[in-house]
């Protein structure tokens, strides 16, 4: 039998005392007052030291099991984060997290009398939102849930109780009044909301960095040959079969298959010299708001921004050295914004990589080209199929994995967007 979960105040008042991590501090000598570093993942100058206390506490806590879990020190973050934020006798006093040269937070522990008028206040705040949604949400037969049970309840709640907008992930309801109190990601301690992981969605709206998973589609000669799904938001490398470790781990390698199964000998001559001049592969990664991409090996790589390009589109070679700008989560926002306006067409968020031959190409199909890699920014993908469905709750189950509110219809999506583009503005990258 596992030993049991510890609680957090004491497992950090221990930390605290020790001193175990840099910049982890008391504040005053009453021992009521710490500071805690709030670094940002994808900074550059974050390193492995800034994530070590959210680490601990996923280990002890029993959530993250070194050796069989994939490191994810974002989540370890916001089930560090949801842990404080439920503890009644914990409050934030001061949130510097978006201070460019010292992110950081400091909370302060309440005094016991305190505390009890904290959770008291909770509670009645708990049964508050219980009731405003049942009061929204009649039975409707057909639907996929009602509000008449308690598990359709707790799911209900469950799109209204969202993480704070400085961790890049959904307020209450896409409303945007402020920050939320908890998140309900993974950690949390018997609650059924926290037990589940935000989708690349939530994490995305809200965020000034681009978050989302990649599903990547392998095209030899206009035949689609392999299909996947990237989990990493850092991206991914394209490589080619047989290759060595990636040189950057933080990258999700996506091998691209052997050539035996194409028919044409010829066709699969070429391609395999292709894949041949490879080398350490193609990089496609996020860095902030901004996916970029570059080639390591010999092999020239070309990319644009749609299969059937006209004169002038965007797209070109990608450099050997250094990384090139493909695409960026505020021109997203701003042209589904203009879309939803009506004032622009649809915007275009895939990519498409060609191997060793020129694109964009007007005159030669891409279906005519040896090796096309089509990549879409699913969270991307999702928001732009919201916006065209006029609502989540116009889709069925099966097409889009949402977890937005029930209620929010498009006019809702698009004050979400306008509040999000004039927050990255006024908060770069960086």
């Amino acid at each position: 039998m596992g030993s049991a979960k510890p609680l957090i105040v004491p497992w950090l008042r221990e930390k605290l005392d020790r001193g175990f991590y840099p910049g982890v501090t008391w504040l005053d000598e009453a021992r009521t007052q710490f500071r805690v570093p709030w670094k940002h993942g994808l900074r550059q100058d974050a390193s492995s030291d800034d994530f070590q206390l959210f680490r601990d506490w996923a280990i002890d806590s029993g959530s993250y099991r070194p050796g069989q879990d994939a490191p994810a020190p974002s989540v370890w973050k916001r089930n560090f984060r949801s842990a404080l934020n439920r503890k009644p006798g914990i409050r934030v006093l001061w949130d510097r997290s978006s201070d460019s040269a010292d992110p950081h937070k400091v909370y302060e522990i309440l005094p016991e009398g305190v505390q009890a008028g904290a959770a008291e206040a909770s509670a009645v705040a708990v049964a508050g939102a219980k009731a405003d949604v049942s009061s929204h949400c009649p039975e409707r037969s057909g639907d996929s849930f009602s509000c008449s049970q308690d598990d359709d309840l707790d799911a209900s709640l469950n799109t209204l109780v969202l993480s704070s907008p400085e961790e890049g992930v959904l307020c209450p309801a896409l409303g945007l009044g402020g920050p939320c109190i908890t998140d309900g990601t993974t950690g949390g301690d018997f609650s059924p909301l926290a037990q589940q992981i935000p989708s690349p969605q939530e994490q995305l709206l809200f965020s000034n960095v681009l978050i989302t998973d990649f599903e990547v589609r392998v095209h030899y000669r206009g035949h689609l040959v392999q299909q996947m799904l990237v989990t990493n938001p850092r991206g991914f490398r394209l490589v080619p079969p047989n290759s060595s470790p990636s040189p950057s781990p933080e990258l999700m390698d996506v091998v691209l298959p052997e050539t035996g199964t194409l028919l044409d000998r010829l066709q699969a001559s070429y391609t395999t010299r292709l894949l041949q001049g490879l080398g350490a592969g193609v990089l496609l990664r996020a860095e902030g708001p901004t996916l970029c991409a570059t080639r390591c090996g010999r092999l020239h790589t070309y990319w644009g921004r749609t299969e059937t390009p006209r004169l002038g589109a965007e797209g070109g070679e990608l450099p050997k050295e250094g990384y090139t700008p493909l695409y960026d989560l505020q021109r997203f926002i701003r042209e589904l914004i203009c879309f939803m306006e009506g004032k622009g067409g649809s915007p275009t968020y895939e990519l498409w990589l060609c191997l060793g031959e020129a694109w964009p190409d007007t005159e030669r199909s891409w279906k005519k080209k040896l090796i096309m890699v089509q990549v879409v920014p699913t969270a991307l993908r999702t928001l732009h199929q919201l916006s065209q469905a006029g609502g989540a709750s116009s889709l069925r189950n099966e097409e889009l994995d949402l977890r937005f509110s029930d209620s929010l219809g498009e006019a809702g999506l698009l004050g979400a967007l306008r509040e999000w583009k004039e927050r990255m503005e006024s908060q770069p990258f960086g």
